[in-house]
């Protein structure tokens, strides 16, 4: 789902949206034989996005739309990791009862957006994607193995002796930085986790959060078969993120320190401080809700925030740590002081988990919670100036069945249903 001003069709919008990306990574090449090439090779992928942006922009009427259209300066990628159509359906529905109206009778707010459309999935090698590589085909526009962040079809998981420079794509958020605009990442599952791992990290496991299980590897001078662990990747190439907010403080502390992942002794938050006191920045490194609650976001340019050991509390068990839709707040309108523009990925990464425990409650208050965050977006930015993109990296499996009444709970069952 798209949103920006009403007056504009929603395919405009999506080549607005590929403008955006895949053409500062292509350079707008054409394609003249694909036939040379195969998934391993990311020119593929990007050859085909240019073909289809090609293919757009000179067909009448989409052809004049696009000529005359306004570029936003601003991205928000909203990612609802597990977000299947029918958690939707689930949410909305969740929504009404809490309004005390029937199911049908309220809609979520990116429902009532002027353009929606739908995706396809799948990894290079799975018919049902992970979070990892379709993260990477989000952000870096090639598809990828299973399991693997940042890296093509050629680089299978967990080896890194196999990685080729070939096998490297740069995401969407390295070309903005590039292009001078501000970035960062909110979420509510470790800033480790796949998904917004994929905003930064070249690692064949998604698993490697605080260390690289593959032997000797990591000593290794060969930087082509050099593995970061995720956490060490985002003090390093992660660095320059203007904001980022989530769980996962366990993957930068060593094991030395009750709860923590890291076994090189290392304290990577001091890393991580050090280094933004050495390029003479004005940070804060933020690790409670108080801490939180005093952050001035008019004087603080860069920004990591952790509040969890692990992933964030659900939504309805939340006590001290801050919602989805306030670390969104406060991303913004760091971000928005930059008058070249910001990109920005939020993503409702524990709705996905609450699925994963067969807990629909878990599942549909995330989602609720999610669409907080959402209208915290809208409301906070400009629709001339921003486009926000609500989608999910994949679905999960959660279905209403039956006939139920419209005035059933929809975590409850319709006892005067007869089962047949």
């Amino acid at each position: 789902m798209l949103h920006t001003t009403t007056d504009m069709n929603c395919l405009t919008w999506i080549t607005c949206f590929m403008y955006l990306t895949i053409t500062r990574v292509t350079g707008a090449k054409q394609c003249n034989d694909k036939s040379e090439m195969n998934e391993n090779n990311p020119s593929l992928w990007k050859c085909l996005a240019d073909e289809e942006i090609s293919r757009f922009t000179n067909t009448y009427p989409f052809s004049h739309l696009y000529a005359t259209t306004r570029r936003p300066k601003n991205v928000i990628l909203f990612i609802g990791d597990g977000l299947s159509l029918s958690t939707v359906t689930g949410a909305r529905y969740l929504k009404a009862e809490q309004k005390g109206k029937q199911a049908g009778q309220e809609l979520l707010s990116w429902e009532q957006w002027p353009g929606v459309t739908l995706l396809r999935t799948m990894s290079s090698n799975r018919m049902t994607t992970d979070s990892a590589a379709s993260g990477t085909a989000l952000f870096c526009g090639a598809k990828g193995m299973q399991y693997t962040l940042g890296l093509t079809h050629g680089a299978d998981c967990c080896d890194c002796t196999k990685i080729k420079e070939i096998n490297y794509v740069k995401s969407i958020f390295f070309h903005a930085q590039d292009a001078g605009l501000s970035t960062g990442i909110v979420t509510t599952t470790r800033v480790t986790h796949a998904t917004p791992a994929a905003a930064y990290a070249k690692i064949p496991n998604r698993d490697w959060e605080a260390y690289v299980d593959n032997g000797n590897v990591e000593g290794s001078s060969n930087r082509f078969t050099h593995c970061q662990d995720i956490a060490k990747q985002m003090v390093n190439a992660g660095l320059d993120f203007n904001v980022i907010f989530g769980g996962g403080v366990r993957e930068f502390h060593n094991t030395s320190r009750k709860g923590g992942q890291r076994r090189d002794g290392q304290n990577l938050l001091e890393i991580w401080s050090d280094n933004q006191r050495k390029k003479n920045r004005r940070y804060k490194l933020v690790t409670s809700r108080e801490e939180f609650d005093k952050l001035d976001t008019s004087q603080t340019d860069y920004v990591l925030g952790l509040f969890s050991k692990s992933h964030m509390q659900f939504e309805i068990d939340r006590t001290d740590e801050p919602s989805l839709a306030e670390m969104t707040d406060k991303a913004i309108r760091i971000l928005q002081r930059n008058p070249r523009g910001f990109l920005l990925l939020v993503e409702g990464g524990r709705i996905d988990h609450g699925h994963h425990m067969n807990e629909a409650k878990y599942a549909l208050t995330e989602t609720l919670s999610f669409e907080e965050a959402v209208n915290v977006g809208a409301n906070l930015t400009k629709p001339k100036e921003t486009m926000m993109v609500v989608t999910a990296d994949h679905s999960q499996v959660y279905h209403l069945v039956g006939y139920a009444s419209r005035s059933t709970s929809v975590l409850d069952i319709d006892e005067t249903q007869a089962v047949s």
